[in-house]
């Protein structure tokens, strides 16, 4: 596996997992290529502690979420906010935040904008922890067996699916809950 042809061809067969792996740790979708960059690196340097006759992406995820959980230390000891009175009033006013409801009272399909509907979903992510967002994602967006998302998180397959399975409860609660309490606020 010294290989650096072979390292990167291992790498981009696992690379989308890899990404959901990291921003289920970070709950963010957009650090979550660099971070999985980072950890490329952070592997190809320690490619000779790669047990041959494990799974790679087992141990990548392992590097992965080593990382990611370094950067949202990092980001957690750094919170800034932005000091621009245009922004800051943006903010105040609320203005920008779309009060519709994202899902159609006629048969509960999505509205064509729903920008909301997407913030509402990624605000409701964020109150899963780093581990049960994590296996969702894995679930939903990649489909992956309750049996794989066991080995590349390195957690009991019943975990990973009791993770799932109240991580999709929770969202549902969420998501069904939030239109209510803003249509109550009006």
């Amino acid at each position: 596996m010294t290989d650096p042809v072979v390292f990167a061809a291992h790498f981009q067969d696992v690379y989308r997992r890899l990404t959901l792996v990291a921003a289920g740790v970070t709950g963010e979708r957009q650090s979550a290529e660099d971070i999985v960059q980072e950890a490329a690196i952070v592997a190809f340097e320690k490619i000779e502690q790669f047990e041959p006759g494990s799974r790679f992406s087992a141990w990548m995820a392992e590097i992965v979420r080593r990382c990611a959980l370094n950067y949202r230390r990092k980001v957690q000891h750094r919170r800034t906010y932005s000091t621009d009175p245009a922004i800051i009033a943006e903010v105040e006013s609320d203005a920008s935040v779309d009060k519709r409801s994202p899902i159609a009272s006629n048969g509960g399909e999505l509205v064509p904008d729903q920008t909301a509907f997407d913030d509402q979903v990624a605000s409701a992510l964020q109150t899963l922890s780093a581990e049960a967002r994590s296996c969702l994602l894995l679930r939903v967006i990649e489909n992956l067996t309750y049996a794989e998302i066991s080995e590349l998180l390195g957690i009991p397959e019943g975990t990973a699916m009791s993770h799932v399975h109240r991580s999709k409860s929770a969202l549902r609660k969420q998501l069904s809950e939030e239109p209510q309490a803003k249509r109550q606020q009006r």
